[in-house]
């Protein structure tokens, strides 16, 4: 039910023009309290204040934020529909995987966490894209493009790191990695997709080798399949530049 009033919502925002930003943080507003709602809801869960939900909230209310800018800035006539439809199904995947993953040990708990990797990555990808494309200045692109990235990677960390002052230190060396990549795009001539593919590289590349690292799975084969996507990844953008 709530991924439909979340659908509704993005369609609004994304079919009226001129754009009416306070259409996004109304719906982004909802979101919150409505996940909020949806974690504090789990049988297995001991939830006194926002700081406690706080980690369960970042994915969605980000996914709502990328989302909606992302399709106003891409999506144009009869693709507003699906678009729209498949953000629901990922807005409803996400929010069911939060709560399923409030408990560590239920059955469902691995496959809540593979959507909500998918979700994070996703979400990452539309915002690195949308500061890009919009031609944001650099300071404040490459602090906006930190600040997200730090905060979807205590997501990702959320299941590796038990000790929430230290999962926060890696998030914050996360958003400073990023941030630098963005940084570093202003010297390379990029389009707003190819950027965001090549920073969310070094986001996937720099979270997935730390929550390795936190869960001591970090081995040759691990590296090996980090070092061929990323291999993958790059050929890709450069590719997509030499045609472009």
């Amino acid at each position: 039910m709530f991924a439909l009033v979340f659908s509704a919502g993005l369609a609004l925002f994304i079919s009226i023009d001129p754009v009416q930003p306070w259409i996004l943080l109304v719906l982004t507003a909802l979101v919150a309290i409505g996940a909020d709602g949806v974690i504090r809801s789990h049988p297995h869960g001991e939830f006194h204040t926002i700081a406690d939900t706080a980690p369960y909230l970042f994915v969605p209310v980000l996914f709502t934020l990328s989302a909606g800018l992302f399709l106003e800035d891409v999506v144009l006539s009869y693709w507003a529909v699906p678009s729209v439809i498949g953000a629901g199904v990922l807005m409803g995947a996400a929010l069911y995987a939060e709560h399923v993953s409030v408990d560590p040990e239920g059955g469902s708990f691995p496959a809540a966490r593979f959507v909500l990797n998918v979700v994070t990555y996703l979400t990452a990808f539309g915002f690195y894209a949308v500061v890009y494309g919009f031609d944001v200045d650099l300071l404040p692109a490459a602090f906006a493009v930190g600040l997200v990235s730090m905060l979807l990677s205590i997501e990702i960390f959320r299941e590796a790191e038990a000790d929430p002052a230290r999962a926060l230190v890696f998030a914050a060396v996360i958003g400073v990695i990023v941030a630098e990549a963005r940084w570093v795009l202003y010297f390379i001539p990029l389009d707003g997709f190819l950027a965001g593919v090549f920073i969310l590289l070094v986001f996937y590349l720099a979270t997935g080798v730390i929550s390795h690292y936190l869960t001591e799975h970090l081995d040759r084969n691990v590296l090996l399949e980090f070092a061929f996507v990323t291999a993958a990844g790059l050929a890709i953008v450069i590719g997509g530049r030499i045609l472009g």
